[in-house]
């Protein structure tokens, strides 16, 4: 059995679910999802609810700690995160494992890259403004602008990137390719109408668009052809499954609040560090 500890919001679920899966198929093992350290309450983390069942994901689910802490002492692998840097040993772990981190690199799914875009494909059918507004940002040579507030104003883990940082950007990808329209996404983005502007047309799209658990806002994101995304797993993962191979994708140098933190294992080669 593989049982997989989540943590944070959508897209660091994704991270976490992603690695289990993949240990899962080597171990040909059973994969459960941990969901109680997200039944905690801590001033310092956000609340957090299980989002992944907006996926086409088949998987057991535990929400006993007394279990979990059961089964940790019975397990002879476990794969606990010990930096934020990639750690291939994990990938070696056999038989029963538990894993508790984060996992922020996509070297822990290489190989399995169609298995982890199938199994984040959307479960339930989309609503029709949903439909259209897809079908639209994928007639244009469309840019997805994400940007992230909310818990990042006052979390001294990340930092809220600038507005300077989208200015540049824009002429970075502008320098590459032309650009019909740009699409903002935002857990904010009243802010975002009233302090973003650009050459460009653009549409700031509204949470009607968003989904119960963010889910049409990373479809939606995903049907663009390029992206300036925030330090954000919700942004990545939204560039990361857009299905263009000439995709250009911005993003910031400095993922977080510490600049220490060595992040390279996190963006893939072709994505642009600014």
């Amino acid at each position: 059995m593989i049982v997989v500890r989540l943590k944070g919001g959508l897209g660091n679920q994704m991270f976490q679910y992603a690695l289990g899966r993949v240990l899962a198929i080597k171990n040909r093992a059973e994969l459960k999802l941990d969901t109680s350290f997200l039944n905690l309450n801590f001033k310092s983390i956000t609340k957090r609810t299980y989002n992944l069942d907006v996926f086409n994901i088949k998987v057991g689910i535990t929400r006993s700690s007394y279990f979990i802490s059961m089964l940790r002492r019975i397990f002879k692998s476990s794969g606990q995160e010990k930096s934020f840097a990639f750690d291939k040993n994990v990938l070696d772990l056999r038989g029963n494992v538990f894993l508790d981190g984060y996992w922020h690199s996509p070297k822990y799914f290489a190989g399995f890259e169609e298995v982890i875009r199938k199994d984040f494909t959307l479960k339930n059918p989309l609503p029709s403004n949903i439909q259209i507004l897809a079908e639209e940002i994928k007639k244009t040579n469309s840019l997805c602008v994400h940007v992230r507030r909310g818990d990042y104003l006052e979390n001294k883990y990340y930092v809220a990137v600038n507005n300077e940082y989208y200015k540049k950007g824009i002429d970075c990808i502008s320098e590459k390719t032309s650009i019909d329209k740009i699409y903002v996404f935002s857990d904010d983005i009243k802010w975002c109408r009233n302090n973003l502007s650009f050459e460009f047309p653009a549409m700031f799209v509204d949470d009607e668009y968003a989904g119960s658990k963010g889910e049409w806002h990373m479809y939606l994101m995903s049907k663009c052809r390029n992206f300036i995304i925030a330090n954000s797993s919700f942004s990545w993962w939204s560039a990361w499954l857009a299905n263009y191979s000439d995709k250009i994708v911005v993003c910031p140098k400095q993922w977080f609040g510490d600049a220490s933190i060595d992040t390279s294992d996190l963006i893939p080669e072709s994505w642009i560090r600014i």
